[in-house]
């Protein structure tokens, strides 16, 4: 299926390099990223949902951030420079990456500073509780794992998708627990969830700024020296 995707949109895309194959898995989630955004944006809009307008605008911004890092993979990916320039290039656009995942907390905090200020009125039972907890904690796991696991592939802006990902994982987990309390009647379960909230966006916003600040002048030298003695870019 990947094969065919590749050949019939000439995608400059090598499945044996594990980079490619992630760049490639995160392009395909993009059109499903797409139909969540929109369709919480339409059902705020025809529901006069602030709640709804905001997490559709939250993820709108977090889509957003990672098409533009997709977008200058395969940038630089297609280009013709030695591996190290290709390397640094990447390194350069963390800058404007970790701005964006700066972007992406202070989004999910204004929609919990709304929830824990206006509260929220959606009741979900216990199947519906177990399975929010379910898909919050494998995105979560899923995500980290992944993150850990692209450091080795020394691909800044691979490590910033994975990066990405933790933050939309992180951001499931209030949803996961607003989903439990309100099957647990807890009375304070918005002004609870909206401090959690806004919590995990204090810390998206913290990692965003190392990002920015310190990522960007990680030096990969010494590591691409190393592993290109076993693998090509």
């Amino acid at each position: 299926m990947l094969n065919f995707i590749i050949e019939r949109f000439h995608l400059p895309i090598n499945l044996d390099h594990r980079r490619d194959r992630i760049a490639l898995y995160a392009a395909l989630s993009v059109p499903i990223s797409l139909l969540m955004a929109a369709t919480k944006l339409l059902l705020g809009m025809v529901f006069l949902s602030s709640w709804l307008l905001i997490f559709g605008v939250y993820y709108t911004v977090l889509l957003a951030v990672k098409v533009l890092a997709l977008w200058r993979y395969h940038r630089i990916r297609v280009s013709d420079s030695p591996v190290m320039a290709k390397i640094q290039a990447e390194q350069a656009f963390l800058t404007l990456g970790g701005l964006g995942y700066c972007l992406i907390g202070v989004t999910f905090g204004i929609f919990c500073y709304v929830m824990y200020r206006h509260g929220y009125s959606q009741q979900f039972n216990l199947n519906a509780a177990l399975v929010i907890a379910m898909i919050g904690f494998t995105k979560l796991t899923a995500a980290i794992i992944g993150l850990v696991r692209s450091r080795h592939l020394l691909s800044p802006l691979i490590t910033l998708l994975k990066a990405y990902s933790v933050a939309d994982g992180m951001t499931a987990m209030v949803l996961t627990q607003y989903a439990l309390l309100t099957y647990q009647h807890s009375a304070s379960v918005s002004t609870t969830t909206g401090l959690f909230g806004m919590a995990i966006s204090v810390a998206v916003i913290l990692v965003g700024l190392w990002i920015t600040l310190f990522a960007t002048h990680r030096d990969l030298t010494q590591e691409e020296t190393e592993e290109s003695s076993c693998n090509k870019y």
